[in-house]
């Protein structure tokens, strides 16, 4: 079963234009295998599509964290109001 948002993932269509083979590596072991892994499905199952950050680099654990934290931070603040 494929990624539910494979076909709109800016990761791919912003970061990885420039590197197919290793697009389509990533596509065949996470986006079509393990997706559920993936930082930036979890970002988007927790928190919605439109709070994934275009340029936000699954791999990349500490940016993951500091988006987490903001999006936490924000979703707190907008039950409050």
């Amino acid at each position: 079963m494929a990624c539910e948002i494979l076909a709109c993932c800016q990761f791919f269509k912003d970061n990885m234009s420039a590197f197919p083979k290793t697009s389509e590596y990533i596509k065949l072991k996470q986006c079509l295998g393990d997706y559920e892994s993936c930082n930036r499905f979890k970002i988007y199952k927790e928190f919605g599509g439109e709070n994934i950050p275009a340029d936000l680099d699954p791999y990349d654990i500490e940016e993951v964290k500091k988006a987490v934290q903001c999006l936490r931070n924000n979703s707190c603040l907008k039950r409050m109001a």
